[in-house]
């Protein structure tokens, strides 16, 4: 029994005692494990290596906020001098 089978053991424990189930209670390990197979199933206990995007999508993404900000400022300026003839 490797790392992963402890922790599963440990966890389905967890789960049962959170569902007021008796433990070892081979029901609740089956239904746990059948839970976690589905909708877990590529789950892992590495951790995830984060990495920054590519240079161009990072740049874009950065920029893109910054002109709608410069823009923005830029109609309220606008707007607010434009007022004082409408009026």
């Amino acid at each position: 029994m490797g790392l992963y089978g402890i922790t599963k053991g440990k966890c389905t424990e967890r789960e049962a005692n959170n569902a007021s189930c008796f433990w070892p209670n081979p029901f609740a390990e089956r239904f746990i494990t059948a839970i976690h197979k589905q909708f877990f199933s590529n789950c892992t206990l590495d951790n995830v290596h984060w990495e920054d995007p590519p240079d161009e999508i990072l740049i874009t993404l950065i920029l893109i906020p910054v002109m709608l900000t410069c823009a923005m400022i830029m109609l309220v300026v606008w707007c607010s001098k434009r007022s004082d003839i409408l009026v």
